[in-house]
């Protein structure tokens, strides 16, 4: 028996190690566009291609695009072109193939600190049939790319990147031939960094904010001694405070919902304080009016609690928006 279990052994042994299929396979993206954040997405239209030794390799019609909501694929073609390059050893003709590809990916936009944010978007290749001991990917990185001009609507693209990963799954997805508890299949994986150039729409989210605190630190100057002013003030401030509470919830239709506070929400908040603040501060005026105290009230509201709100609701705005510009 211990001859027999040793001959097994050795015919395995003796058994030639074979490498991977594999064929050279590159992108090139036309379009990056409908950056959605309430909705978690973007377009991306783009090129795939290969380059096959053999005729049986069809990796574009095993390749599936990862993560995506909806994807049209057009244009496949194949044809036989003389091999120039040194990726073959063969010095036959090749079997080039291309396919159009228009998608909807998934991303997980972060914009805690918008407009200063910074993303980098996916597209992701991956084989769905043969795992890596039947084939892999080998990226071509001298011809992957994206085209220059592209127009990205207030957005730069700051680099590209192409790799090739191992994607396992606890799974073998029934394949037979698999002994292993887990499939391992190629996959490239395109990084594409973008970054907002464009903060127009900041300052259309955070206008009515910051009016409405203007309009607030106005209220000062409104006397506390004379009733009717009194109750002009509090209408004033309550009014301010609405605006500022309704403002609150234009960016989620832009932004969409997030659990962290985002700089916008931050601003927000700090205006929803100070006018709070100026309205505490209106039922103390007039309480030192009632008390004899006018001038003493007219000196707390326009030398002091104007100056300070107004000065320190600046620098604070100052200090929340350059650290999202710095960190992004």
């Amino acid at each position: 028996m211990s001859i027999g279990l040793f001959t097994q052994v050795s015919s395995a042994l003796a058994e030639p190690i074979t490498s991977p299929k594999t064929c050279r396979v590159g992108i090139f993206v036309t379009s990056l566009r409908n950056f959605k954040f309430a909705d978690k997405s973007f377009r991306a239209d783009f090129r795939v291609w290969s380059v096959c030794p053999s005729k049986d390799l069809k990796p574009l019609e095993s390749m599936q695009v990862i993560d995506t909501i909806e994807s049209e694929e057009v244009d496949y073609q194949t044809q036989n072109k003389p091999n120039r390059t040194e990726s073959f050893a063969t010095k036959g003709d090749v079997y080039w193939s291309q396919r159009d590809v228009s998608a909807v990916l998934n991303q997980n936009w972060n914009i805690q600190n918008y407009p200063f944010d910074r993303h980098t978007l996916k597209i992701v290749l991956e084989e769905s049939i043969q795992d890596v001991n039947g084939f892999v990917y080998t990226p071509d990185f001298k011809n992957s790319g994206y085209q220059q001009d592209m127009s990205l609507g207030g957005w730069k693209i700051t680099d590209f990147t192409l790799q090739e990963e191992k994607s396992a799954y606890q799974t073998t997805f029934g394949d037979p031939e698999l002994m292993n508890k887990k499939g391992i299949y190629s996959r490239l994986t395109v990084s594409i960094p973008i970054q907002r150039v464009k903060y127009i729409s900041f300052f259309k989210l955070t206008a009515g904010l910051y009016v409405a605190f203007a309009v607030a630190m106005l209220s000062f100057f409104y006397e506390t001694g004379q009733p009717s002013l009194v109750s002009a003030r509090t209408s004033l401030l309550v009014g301010c405070l609405f605006a500022a509470l309704v403002n609150m919830r234009a960016p989620e239709s832009v932004l969409g919902r997030t659990e962290s506070l985002t700089l916008v929400d931050q601003i927000h908040i700090v205006a929803i304080v100070y006018i709070f603040v100026a309205a505490l501060a209106t039922v103390l005026s007039r309480l030192m009016n009632e008390r004899g105290q006018g001038k003493q009230a007219m000196w707390f509201d326009r030398r002091l609690l104007f100056r300070v709100l107004t000065i320190s609701f600046i620098v604070l705005n100052a200090i929340v928006i350059s650290h999202a510009a710095i960190v992004g």
